[in-house]
């Protein structure tokens, strides 16, 4: 039998707000199933959401930032601007003109990775998008088929949003630096192995004792370790430390 086993996330490169989100996303991937996940992943997922709250009240300080109302603004217009990207690539796919259909066939194949990035945090939607365009703008192929279908400058449009909101963010996380403090690093160890063991106990109950709702929460978690996985690997600003990996 395959045993499986988690993609590995080195959850000390996370920002605290990426690790609340990943978090977050866990429990609402497990807490419908909950009671048919076994004794141990469900005790160990009611650490988890403690945890994560208690983290979530410290981060809620920062939060009170004024820069915040202009970042929620901001990235509600990064977020329409996309959506418009994709309102456009997915008409021109119901259309009978057979080259823009093909450019758009073709755009929609590169964007599907990162058609829902809106659901996901803010600051893990600007990293998420910031990979995107790394590719696209190194890709000739694809500027030239949304030249085809009349979303380039959408596209460098929406390129520049995410970087003015990328700028204002790090404004703000300068602002807070001394807000997150002991107590919000002490929260986030918590919040980290609250994390690391629910994984762990899910991963040990899908190859012991495997049921069709193991494996598709497994499935589901592991899909969202390799996005935030992806997010670390494009942060490369400054060496890193080994870290000790997520089990």
């Amino acid at each position: 039998m395959e045993t499986k086993e988690f993609t590995i996330v080195y959850l000390k490169n996370l920002k605290i707000d990426d690790l609340f989100s990943l978090n977050k996303s866990t429990i609402e991937y497990a807490d419908p199933v909950k009671e048919n996940i076994g004794e141990m992943p469900k005790a160990t997922l009611a650490r988890l959401v403690s945890d994560n709250h208690a983290m979530e009240l410290q981060m809620n300080k920062a939060l009170k930032n004024l820069l915040t109302p202009q970042l929620v603004e901001m990235n509600a217009d990064r977020e329409d601007r996309f959506a418009e990207i994709k309102r456009n690539v997915t008409t021109v796919l119901k259309g009978r003109d057979l080259p823009k259909k093909n450019a758009a066939e073709n755009l929609k194949v590169f964007l599907d990775p990162y058609w829902n990035t809106n659901k996901k945090a803010m600051n893990t939607q600007t990293g998420v998008l910031r990979e995107m365009f790394g590719k696209y703008n190194l890709n000739d192929e694809m500027k030239a088929y949304a030249v085809t279908i009349g979303i380039a400058q959408m596209m460098t449009e929406l390129d520049m949003a995410n970087d003015m909101f990328n700028q204002l963010y790090q404004n703000r996380l300068t602002q807070d630096a001394a807000i997150e403090g002991p107590s919000a690093t002490s929260l986030r160890a918590a919040a980290t192995k609250s994390y690391e063991q629910f994984c762990t106990a899910v991963e040990q109950a899908v190859n012991f004792m495997p049921t069709a709702t193991l494996t598709t929460l497994f499935n589901q978690l592991d899909e969202l370790r390799k996005t935030y996985a992806r997010l670390i690997h494009t942060k490369k600003e400054e060496p890193k430390p080994d870290p000790t990996p997520a089990e």
